[in-house]
């Protein structure tokens, strides 16, 4: 039955004295606009990046309320391209309310929702197992003052077969948020939808497999253990290397860098925040050079083209190939450091590992003593830490990680007004520069061609991994893939969070 209908609000259930529910969702679905609207006050604020499960309450008409916020996913990736943090910050969620009434699954009735969102959903939701859409109410956000009256059965129809699917899981569990308007009136059939709820399952909460919980709050607290002892390593080391080449000479009078990474990570964007300019993203298969000041010393900056997501180096053209090798003559004598870009918010995968080290050493198998990762998108991070991103990855990472000397920096591509992290990261490139001996030099042999085909020595893993990514060459013009990666580089190019939401929702309306 439909929570938005007449006849739900006049259902004789048992008021509960306390109400516990859990908010789940992808991004910029609304999820703090209907959480503020269940609570009567902004205890979240709209725009800012949700990465830690976080819990509040209040008390409405003399009955206690309880909400915990979950992270959420971007709405068009698989489970496996979400990071192993925001799977476990899910899960986490019940540590904070044990026995929910129900989850919330907030959806907006603003953005398509395709058979690939529908994947989305179902793979994210059942982190928790199957069992949870027999305790879940779909919460469908929608925000029209010209159609306050619409017919909510209308929308519903009107958003397509793939939510209505979604909807069934949940056993026609459904409620329709206008939260311009009569908004008491709105949260009211809400708690009824609630009671009802609880009253189908003669008064049980959710109750996840134990060992479920126990064994990802082990993995979480070994992460976050992990995590602060490489923090803690890390500036030690930075300290005492800061010390020990201050007191040897002066620093060089211009730094020059390489940019690598796959299409769509954001080199630009690190460009745009390292430079303080607003180059226009492009897909251009040629080297750029830009060059700028950093606190007065000049930084010159090669962004090498992109190589697809996953994609082995036999599958990269040979005119990309040979444009990356290349920049290693356009900064002459040689680049001092090659800043390596990878995203903070995709997992990453062996298959992407075996990707990135194929290319990178495209420069040379030395290439990795010039290397320094740069991690995109600070923004999304939120309070949790770069360390815990890369600690809760797992093995993959860490060896990308150890194999550049433990070298990292992530970067807030939306605060050009933050020097700081800029300075940060130009002291840890003339550091290291200062501990090698020799510039990077180009790579006179020719690559080694081995196995024919694409793909033909990756393993099985390998393939899954990019199969179900949806990456293999063969589809990269697939309308979805395209669109896909489009949104991904888009969001580099946001100044703030609340542009992002606003214009990634016009974006996929297109």
């Amino acid at each position: 039955m439909e929570a938005g209908e007449d006849s739900d609000y006049h259902d004789n259930y048992t008021a509960l004295p306390e109400i516990k529910a859990i908010i789940i969702g992808s991004k910029a679905e609304y999820k703090c606009t209907a959480a503020n609207t269940i609570l009567s006050h902004t205890d979240w604020k709209v725009g800012k990046e949700i990465v830690k499960s976080e819990m509040k309450q209040t008390t409405i008409q003399n009955r206690s309320v309880t909400l915990v916020m979950t992270p959420g996913w971007w709405r068009s990736f698989t489970l496996a391209e979400s990071t192993k943090y925001i799977q476990m910050e899910i899960v986490h969620s019940l540590k904070h309310c044990p026995d929910p009434h129900a989850f919330l699954l907030v959806i907006s009735l603003h953005k398509p929702f395709t058979d690939m969102h529908l994947k989305s959903v179902v793979e994210h939701m059942e982190i928790f197992g199957e069992q949870i859409w027999n305790h879940t109410i779909v919460l469908l956000m929608y925000d029209n003052t010209e159609q306050r009256n619409a017919d909510s059965k209308q929308l519903i129809e009107r958003a397509g077969k793939e939510l209505d699917i979604v909807i069934k899981k949940c056993g026609n569990r459904v409620h329709v948020f206008n939260y311009t308007d009569s908004r008491g009136i709105n949260v009211e059939k809400l708690f009824h939808e609630i009671e009802r709820l609880v009253a189908e399952h003669q008064g049980q909460c959710f109750k996840i497999d134990s060992k479920l919980l126990e064994d990802m709050e082990e993995k979480r607290s070994t992460m976050e253990k992990q995590a602060k002892e490489r923090e803690n390593e890390v500036k030690t080391k930075m300290q005492s290397l800061k010390k020990c080449l201050t007191e040897r000479s002066c620093g060089f009078p211009e730094l020059r860098i390489v940019l690598m990474g796959g299409r769509f990570v954001g080199k630009t964007s690190v460009m745009n925040t390292i430079l303080k300019i607003k180059q226009e993203f492009s897909n251009s298969k040629k080297c750029v050079m830009r060059e700028g000041e950093v606190d007065k010393r000049k930084v010159i900056l090669i962004d090498t083209p992109g190589w697809w997501p996953y994609a082995s180096v036999k599958e990269t053209s040979e005119s990309v190939k040979q444009e990356i090798m290349s920049s290693v003559t356009m900064c002459s004598p040689g680049p001092h450091a090659v800043l390596l870009v990878l995203q903070s918010d995709v997992a990453f995968t062996e298959a992407q590992r075996r990707s990135v080290k194929e290319h990178m050493e495209l420069l040379g198998q030395n290439v990795w003593k010039y290397c320094i990762v740069v991690f995109t998108r600070g923004d999304w991070r939120g309070t949790s830490t770069i360390e815990e991103h890369i600690e809760s990855e797992g093995e993959t990472l860490r060896m990308l990680i150890n194999k550049c000397g433990n070298r990292y920096h992530i970067l807030n591509n939306m605060q050009w007004d933050d020097g700081i992290q800029v300075r940060e990261l130009m002291e840890k490139v003339e550091m290291m520069a200062r501990g090698n001996t020799d510039l990077l030099t180009p790579v006179e042999a020719a690559m080694e061609e081995t196995d024919s085909g694409w793909g033909s020595n990756w393993s099985d893993q390998d393939k899954l991994e990019r199969g179900s990514l949806k990456l293999d060459p063969p589809n990269m013009h697939d309308d979805k893939v395209k669109k896909w990666l489009e949104n991904i580089e888009i969001v580099s190019n946001y100044r703030t969070s609340s542009d992002f939401s606003q214009d990634i929702l016009e974006d996929e309306s297109r």
